[in-house]
């Protein structure tokens, strides 16, 4: 049985620094873990490409000694690999984006300022505006990564057949 998450690479990290600077100051000290999934996720009929979540007390303690996070991660992000290692670095923009439109900073919360938020329509009114010049990308991401995993999921079979054969 092999884990479900592994560590991201600097890319990642750099895309995530360039878009939380360029768009989203009010997160500056935010923690956030990035981790890939290496396994699909389903949601509604679609694959997850990725899903950001709020640290718990627990997950916070047990990230209290990375060395960039003294209090433990406030945010958790978990991008599906397979999608991107599959798509362009403008798509991964978008990923990384929307993903951190659910943070949100509550400069009045006295304990932990960093909350989630729903998307405000199927999407967020922002990311619409962000994204005009492709509207469905959401889509268009969700079906490649998916046919890259049939494509996998074939081709273990024609393996297995090929052993059961030979």
């Amino acid at each position: 049985m092999g884990l479900r998450y592994e560590e991201v690479n600097e890319e990642v990290m750099s895309v995530l620094k360039e878009v939380k600077s360029e768009y989203f100051p009010e997160l500056k000290n935010a923690k956030i873990k990035v981790l890939f999934d290496i396994k699909k996720r389903k949601a509604g009929g679609m694959v997850i490409l990725a899903r950001i979540m709020k640290t718990n007390d627990l997950l916070r303690h047990l990230t209290i000694d990375e060395a960039d996070a003294m209090e433990g991660y406030d945010y958790i992000i978990a991008l599906d690999k397979t999608c991107w290692d599959s798509i362009i670095r403008d798509d991964k923009i978008r990923i990384v984006r929307h993903e951190l439109r659910h943070a949100c900073f509550d400069i009045e919360s006295e304990d932990n300022p960093y909350k989630l938020q729903d998307h405000s329509i199927s999407d967020f009114y922002e990311e619409v505006e962000h994204n005009k010049d492709d509207p469905r990308w959401r889509e268009r991401l969700a079906t490649v990564v998916e046919d890259i995993y049939e494509q996998k999921k074939e081709a273990r079979q024609d393996s297995k057949k090929k052993k059961e054969r030979g």
